[in-house]
C-alpha cells in the first residue's frame, strides 16, 4: 500500500520537473516552427534535444523514487511511450508495475 501522501509527492515531483522545462521548449519550438523553412527543418534539433533532455531527467526522478520507495512495496514505475487511443500522435506515460515476490524462505 502506498500512502496517499507519497503518491502525491511522488507525483508533484514529476509535475515540478515538467513545470520547469515547458516554457523553455514551448519557446524553442515556436523559434524553430518560424525559422523551419530557412533552416531546412534543423531549427527544430534544438526541441529535439530539450525533450530528450526533459524525458531523461523524468527518467532519472522515477528512478530515484523507485529506489527511494516504490521497490520496497514491490512497485516498480516507468515512463513508457504509448499511441494516444484517440489520434496516431504518441505520448508518454508513467507505468506502475508490480515487482515479481521472491520466496525467500526457499533454498536455491
Amino acid at each position: 500500500q502506498v500512502a496517499p501522501e507519497e503518491f502525491k509527492t511522488s507525483i508533484s515531483r514529476v509535475n515540478s520537473c515538467l513545470r520547469k522545462s515547458l516554457p523553455v521548449n514551448v519557446k524553442w519550438l515556436l523559434c524553430g516552427c518560424l525559422c523551419c523553412c530557412c533552416t531546412l527543418g534543423c531549427s527544430l534539433w534544438p526541441v529535439v534535444c530539450l525533450n530528450k533532455r526533459t524525458r531523461r531527467s523524468i527518467q532519472k526522478l522515477l528512478e530515484w523514487e523507485n529506489n527511494r520507495l516504490y521497490h520496497k512495496l514491490g512497485l516498480h514505475w516507468k515512463l513508457s511511450k504509448r499511441k494516444c487511443e484517440t489520434s496516431n500522435m504518441m505520448e508518454y506515460v508513467i507505468l506502475i508495475e508490480f515487482l515479481p515476490k521472491y520466496p525467500i524462505f526457499r533454498p536455491d
